[in-house]
């Protein structure tokens, strides 16, 4: 019994028979969109993955003209388009692709009821209302720390998430402080039990507030998109810091929280990055404080410098004047004995001179001093008197009266 064997292009060609066959017309398919890419001529590629089954998914395409229609159609849902993590049910005739040998769904249409999807839905509604209400923002308005290093952690105890967080933290060098409170992250209770952990947190006991679970499903990270959580987050007197899900996952609880980062692992290295950043400013102005210390000192040392050099150079005008006033000192005293010499010498020779004129002296010499007896002038000339006039002559060794007899 000989067996047929078939070339390539054969056994596609019947792939290709026994998908039309199968699925003779247009098929409804359900899944979430990953990978998704646009052309640019508009066409789109991505894989439709099965949100029940794990690494099961379809190629899908889409030409121009379609996806143009598709997005007005979402648009009108909130949604803005297409995009990784959207669960979305669509229309397209399936087949086997020649050239990558794949099966493909080509798009002709999408629901847009079932695209928006309850969570998204869901989604758009609570930040609509919490937009509205403030409380969206009210979390990010809070002050975030300078030196976040008491942490408030909210996650499942001994899971990935938690061990990839703990692990940044503890390959710093930073001393962090971390109390831990364990809660469920997926099932019907998971949304209460998270929001009664959250507020386990206040100011006076931590500085910021990790909220950390790994990667699933969109349906496994649902309870993220809940109501009661981002109120939750909203509500915490500090900063709530998030790292939820992978790198292309974003909830209503990210949108909440003061700072959003895509991954646990990311959380942790911000919280290291934020104590690492002050350490570094606080590095940079030691420096710089170190840097002015010096320059002032080099200033004040110059200025001291030179003014040690006026001192000095004052010090040696000083010695100048000194000796110039030693010099002064010297010529006042011995012009002062010089002239003290010259007035002595004066002095002597007026008292010579007054010693010469004394009236007893010159008594002595046989002078005498007539003096009117009765005015007590003194007589210098005849005219002064007149016969019969009594007059008092002094001598040197005595005084007589007399009489004038004639003039």
């Amino acid at each position: 019994m000989s067996v047929e064997t078939l070339t390539v292009a054969e056994l596609l060609a019947r792939a290709q028979q026994a998908v039309v066959t199968a699925f003779p017309g247009p098929v409804w398919v359900r899944g979430e969109v990953t990978g998704y890419r646009r052309t640019s001529g508009g066409a789109a590629f991505f894989r439709l993955a099965d949100a029940e089954v794990d690494e099961v998914a379809l190629d899908v395409s889409g030409r121009g003209r379609i996806m143009s229609e598709i997005e007005r159609v979402l648009g009108h849902t909130g949604l803005g388009g297409l995009r990784d993590g959207v669960e979305v049910r669509v229309k397209g005739t399936l087949g086997v692709e020649q050239r990558s040998s794949v099966l493909r769904l080509s798009l002709l249409e999408i629901d847009p009821a079932f695209t928006a999807g309850r969570l998204a839905i869901e989604r758009a509604e609570v930040i609509g209302r919490m937009t509205a209400d403030g409380s969206i923002a009210a979390n990010g308005s809070l002050p975030i720390p300078l030196v976040p290093l008491r942490i408030g952690l909210v996650t499942s105890r001994g899971s990935a998430a938690h061990g990839d967080f703990i692990d940044q933290l503890r390959r710093s060098k930073y001393r962090y402080a971390i109390k831990t409170v364990h809660t469920t992250v997926q099932g019907e209770t998971a949304p209460e039990r998270v929001a009664a952990a959250l507020r386990r947190f206040s100011p006076d006991v931590v500085d910021i507030v990790a909220l950390v679970r790994g990667g699933g499903s969109k349906l496994d990270l649902s309870v993220f998109d809940s109501e009661v959580v981002a109120r939750a987050v909203a509500g915490v007197g500090v900063p709530v810091l998030t790292g939820i899900g992978h790198d292309i996952d974003h909830t209503v609880t990210d949108e909440a929280a003061a700072i959003a980062e895509k991954t646990p692992s990311a959380a942790g290295e911000w919280l290291v990055g934020r104590v690492r950043d002050f350490a570094d400013r606080i590095d940079r102005a030691r420096a710089h404080i170190r840097r002015e210390g010096l320059s002032a000192l080099d200033r004040h040392r110059y200025l001291l410098g030179r003014a040690a050099s006026d001192i000095t150079g004052g010090a040696t005008v000083l010695g100048r004047q000194r000796d110039h006033l030693r010099r002064l000192e010297g010529d006042i005293a011995r012009v002062s004995r010089q002239v003290l010499t010259e007035q002595r010498a004066q002095v002597t020779s007026l008292a010579d001179w007054f010693a010469a004129i004394d009236l007893e002296r010159t008594l002595r010499r046989g002078f005498a001093i007539i003096t009117n007896e009765a005015t007590e002038t003194v007589i210098k000339s005849v005219t002064q008197v007149a016969p019969g006039d009594e007059v008092k002559v002094r001598l040197a060794d005595g005084t007589v009266l007399a009489r004038v007899i004639e003039t």
